[in-house]
Parts: structure tokens; sequence; C-alpha cells
């Protein structure tokens, strides 16, 4: 089973790659525990755009995690605007000191975003690497960064473009209490962007 899942992965980073324009990364490379859900928030500051998006986070079993986004998008001289975003994550090494060094994991992603004078559709994988580090009280940081390719295809009225497209993203989650996560990220793609938000364990 495990086999055919990073099988099923490897497809999907292929037939594209990685970071969304201006949803991001926004979590580590961890996933998350079997049947457990996490919503969150956040904001997005890019050069030529400001977002805000909510997400939901799924964990299917111990190596593979799911997440649908959704959110609204105002760039710089057009209407606000959709943004929509659905990826994969699957877990091929998980952190322990004696044999993996790191968190690592490869996703594949499918991202739209509506700017009023144009559409973006893009469709992608990546690889995700991250640390934890275990604090006192329970909380940990998991620095973690992101670099990815993905095709993207751009329409202006009848005309429509594609490229691939390249992108890092670098950034770190706190975890506040068992329940709260706090994420900060710099992403480095067409558009230069900060982002910030927060994760809630929902069940």
């Amino acid at each position: 089973m495990r086999q055919t899942l990073s099988v099923l992965v490897i497809i999907v980073v292929l037939a594209g790659s990685a970071s969304a324009q201006y949803l991001g990364q926004m979590c580590p490379a961890s996933v998350l525990p079997t049947a457990t859900g996490k919503m969150g928030g956040y904001l997005i500051v890019a050069e030529h755009a400001t977002a805000i998006a909510g997400s939901l986070r799924y964990g299917f079993n111990d190596y593979l995690e799911g997440r649908a986004r959704l959110g609204f998008i105002d760039p710089s001289g057009g209407d606000m605007g959709l943004i929509f975003g659905a990826d994969l994550k699957y877990l091929l090494w998980k952190y322990n000191q004696s044999e993996n060094p790191i968190d690592l994991s490869l996703g594949g992603m499918l991202e739209y975003a509506g700017l009023g004078h144009s559409n973006l559709l893009g469709l992608g994988g990546s690889i995700i690497g991250s640390l934890p580090f275990q604090l006192e009280n329970n909380r940990r940081i998991e620095p973690y960064a992101r670099l990815g390719l993905r095709l993207q295809r751009e329409a202006v009225g009848d005309a429509s473009d594609s490229h691939l497209k390249i992108g890092l993203n670098v950034g770190a989650l706190f975890s506040i209490t068992p329940l709260i996560d706090f994420t900060v990220e710099l992403q480095a793609d067409d558009e230069m962007a900060v982002m910030a938000g927060v994760d809630l364990v929902a069940f």
C-alpha cells in the first residue's frame, strides 16, 4: 500500500511541480495523525496582492495528509477575486535521530487564483523538509523549507499562456499549545510574499 501511494504522489510531482504562487506552504513536512483535522486562517502580503485564506488539513494515515484552502485575493489594479488550492503530502522520512536527520515529504498541488484581469491555474509538486525541536512545556518549533516546480497557465481574455515556474518557501511553525500552532513564512516565487497564520486542532 505504501509503495502504491508513493507512485501516485510521484506521478503528481512529475505532472508539474510545486510552490503555489499565493497560498504558500504554511506547514512543515510532518503529517497529521490519522483521522486528525486542523482548521486555520492566514494573511498573505505579496508584492502586488494581498489575500486572506482559510484551510482544512486532514491526516488520512501515518504517511498521507490532504488539505483544501479557500480565500479572497485583492490584486493591485484589479478587482477582488477568489483563490482556491488543494494539495496532498506524502511522508517519506519521519525524523529519528539515529536514522532520519529530518522529516521529508513529497507534495502535489493544484491552485487557482482569479485576479480580475487574469486567471492563474497551477499544477505541480514539491519536496518539503523540516526539523522539529522540542521546547519546554510541551512546546515545539519546526523550521521548514519547500522547493518546487509547477506548470502555470495564465488566461487573459481569450488568450492564454503556460510557463514552468520554480519557487522557494521558508518558514517555521511554533506550537503554542497542543491545540494551537502559529506559522510564519517567506516565499520567493513570481512575487515575493510574507505570510502568517494560526491553526487549531478541530477534531
